[in-house]
C-alpha cells in the first residue's frame, strides 16, 4: 500500500469528525511508521528463506554432482584394478609354463650327450616347449623379451652345433651295432659247428673229409668272430675317448646357456612384484651351479681310465 493511498484513507476519515481525523492521524502514523518496516523486514525474511532454498538447492546439486563424479572415479579405478589384476594374472600364467618350458628346453641341452636318445626324440621335446616360451613375447617387458630372446637363441645355437658334433659317435655307435651283429652271426655258426662235431662224435663218424670240412669251417668262423671282436674293441676305445670329450662339451655348454637364465627370472620376478635381491638370487643361483660342476667332474674323472 502506497503514501498516496494511506493519505485518502484518512481524507475519507475526516469527512466523520474531529476525532476521527485524530484517530486518523495516528492510524497514518502507524501506517507510515510501523507498517514500512514491518514490511521491509517481511520482504527480507522472504528473501532469506528464497535465498536459503535456492542455495539450498544449488547445495543438494552440487553434492548430486559430486557424488555422481565419485562413482564415475570409484568405477573408474575398479575396472582399472580389475584389467591389472587380469593382466597379472595372464602374466603369471605365460611366466609359470615358460619357466617349464626354459628349464626343459635347457635339460635338452644335456640330453645329447645320451647316445641312446634319437635326435628326433631330443628336439620334439625342444619344439613343443618353443610354443610356451614364445608367449612370452606377448605379454612381457622389454627386459624380459630381450633376457629370453638372448637364451633361446643360446639355445638355438647350441642344439645345432651339438648335433654336428655328435653325428660322428652316432655313425660309429651304428658300426659298432653292425660289427657286433656280424660277430654274433659268426658265434651262432661256431655254435652250430661245435653241435655237429659233437654229433659226429656221437656217431663214431671218422670220415676224413667230413671232419676236415667241419674243422675248416669252424677256424673261418672262429677267424672272423675274432677278427670282429678287435674292430669292435678298437672301436670302443675311440668312442668311450671321444664320448666324454663330447660329454664335457654338452654340459660346458648347458653351464654357459645357464648363466644366461637368472637375467630372464629376475626380469620376470620384478614384473611380478616378487621382490628379491639381485645380489642373493644370483649368490644362491652361482653356488648351485657351482656345485653341480663339482658333481659333474668328479662323475667324468671317475669315467676317465687312469693313468699309469
Amino acid at each position: 500500500m502506497s503514501i498516496d493511498e494511506i493519505e485518502k484513507i484518512i481524507t475519507i476519515v475526516g469527512s466523520f469528525g474531529i476525532g476521527a481525523i485524530l484517530g486518523g492521524g495516528i492510524l497514518f502514523y502507524f501506517i507510515k511508521s510501523y507498517i514500512p518496516a514491518y514490511l521491509s523486514e517481511k520482504g527480507k525474511n522472504l528473501a532469506t528463506k528464497e535465498d536459503i532454498g535456492a542455495i539450498t538447492d544449488e547445495v543438494e546439486l552440487v553434492k548430486s554432482g559430486y557424488a555422481e563424479i565419485l562413482e564415475e572415479v570409484k568405477v573408474s579405478n575398479q575396472i582399472k584394478v580389475s584389467a591389472i589384476e587380469r593382466e597379472q594374472n595372464i602374466k603369471k600364467e605365460v611366466y609359470m609354463e615358460a619357466v617349464e618350458a626354459i628349464t626343459k628346453s635347457q635339460n635338452m641341452v644335456s640330453s645329447f650327450s645320451n647316445l641312446n636318445i634319437s635326435e628326433e626324440q631330443i628336439t620334439s621335446g625342444f619344439i613343443e616347449q618353443a610354443g610356451k616360451i614364445a608367449k612370452v613375447q606377448i605379454v612381457g617387458s622389454r627386459e624380459t623379451v630381450q633376457a629370453v630372446t638372448i637364451f633361446m637363441s643360446e639355445i638355438g645355437t647350441a642344439t645345432l652345433n651339438l648335433m654336428l658334433e655328435r653325428m660322428p659317435l652316432i655313425n660309429r655307435k651304428n658300426e659298432i651295432k653292425i660289427s657286433e651283429s656280424f660277430r654274433d652271426n659268426y658265434q651262432s655258426e661256431i655254435d652250430r659247428y661245435i653241435a655237429i662235431m659233437k654229433n659226429l662224435n656221437l656217431a663214431g663218424n671218422q670220415d676224413k673229409g667230413t671232419w676236415d670240412y667241419v674243422n675248416k669251417s669252424f677256424e673261418f668262423e672262429c677267424e672272423q668272430r675274432d677278427k670282429h671282436n678287435k674292430e669292435i674293441d678298437e672301436l670302443w676305445v675311440n668312442q668311450n675317448r671321444e664320448h666324454i670329450v663330447y660329454v664335457r662339451n654338452c654340459m660346458a655348454t648347458f653351464f654357459k646357456i645357464s648363466a644366461l637364465l637368472p637375467q630372464a627370472v629376475l626380469s620376470v620376478r620384478n614384473e611380478l612384484g616378487l621382490e628379491i635381491s639381485h645380489e642373493d638370487y644370483l649368490d644362491i643361483y652361482n653356488k648351485n651351479i657351482e656345485k653341480g660342476k663339482m658333481v659333474f667332474e668328479a662323475f667324468i674323472a671317475s669315467l676317465e681310465p687312469k693313468s699309469s
